[in-house]
């Protein structure tokens, strides 16, 4: 299974409709901060609803038409990463979005990225993949966001922005301990080659 898997994607050009969907989204994410920080909400949340779409999109293209690549395994997190950390942040310093959110989310992908970052410079190249209820967590944190966006967008009264806020607020420690578990699997894979190397 995981050598036809492999054949897949060693089949599929890197140029591919999955993949070019996901670059959009990185293309998108200095277009949707210029946006907010001239504070042209409505556009900065149509820009944020098409990357959003793009996430939607290229991970269904890649499963159903075999457009796993090693190059999308790599470029879609990150595309994530990028369109949520800058959210967040704006969303944070204009007032849209609670403080301790951005700092739970920074935190988290510190954590994550550091880890890997750790086991490519020790040459342990073994995928983990995150959980179901990560990707849930995920989405479910893009959506909060996007209510926070809809704040200044639709003049909405105190009661709609806090309850944008508390969505985000219940949305944002999901995801944050799917990190956690995405961070604990690496460790795992660690110890499991550390634990290779000592018996060579």
């Amino acid at each position: 299974m995981a050598r036809g898997l492999k054949a897949k994607r060693e089949e599929a050009p890197a140029l591919n409709p999955a993949n070019l969907l996901t670059m959009l989204r990185i293309v998108l994410v200095p277009v949707f901060a210029g946006l907010m920080l001239y504070r042209q909400y409505a556009w900065a949340l149509g820009v944020y609803a098409l990357a959003a779409l793009t996430d939607l999109a290229d991970g269904w293209l890649a499963r159903r038409y075999g457009w796993v690549t090693a190059m999308g395994i790599f470029i879609d997190p990150m595309a994530d990463k990028l369109l949520q950390l800058t959210a967040v942040t704006l969303l944070a310093v204009q007032g849209y979005a609670p403080l301790w959110v951005a700092v739970l989310l920074w935190s988290r992908e510190v954590v994550v990225v550091t880890g890997f970052t750790v086991l490519a410079v020790l040459g342990v190249t073994q995928e983990v993949h995150s959980s179901g209820w990560g990707k849930a967590g995920t989405m479910a944190q893009m959506i909060g966001l996007a209510g926070c966006l809809a704040i200044p967008v639709l003049s909405l009264p105190a009661w709609g922005a806090q309850l944008a806020a508390v969505y985000l607020g219940l949305a944002t420690p999901v995801n944050f301990l799917s990190g956690m578990e995405y961070a604990w699997k690496g460790f795992q894979v660690y110890e499991k080659h550390a634990g290779a190397s000592k018996r060579r």
